[in-house]
């Protein structure tokens, strides 16, 4: 392993991400950390079951969840949401299963 010293780089920070930048949390992590209630969780999902087509989602009072980025990256859940025959409770039922691993922005 070649250390940062070995290189003449004395004084050097080693940080897991860019300085300034935030990461987006999941919306499991938010509600672990009481960032968010189930209830905001909830009235997200049956905004996104009622309009697929929204650009962003508000989650709760400060995120918000980029939906074409979401349904890109779930397929299936794109494709229920999509399907004119699916029932609300599918479309609920599917964006419920996923929604938690979904990575959250800070309004």
């Amino acid at each position: 392993m070649i250390l940062p010293t070995m290189l003449g780089l004395t004084g050097l920070q080693l940080r897991p991400s860019y300085f300034g930048m935030t990461s987006a949390q999941t919306i499991e992590a938010l509600l672990r950390q009481g960032c968010l209630s189930q209830q905001d969780v909830d009235a997200a999902v049956d905004a996104a079951a009622a309009d697929p087509s929204v650009g962003r989602l508000n989650v709760g009072a400060e995120y918000a969840l980029n939906m074409i980025a979401f349904l890109r990256s779930q397929s299936f859940v794109a494709k229920t949401l999509r399907d004119p025959e699916a029932s609300m409770g599918l479309k609920k039922a599917a964006l419920r299963k996923v929604m938690p691993k979904a990575r959250l922005e800070k309004r």
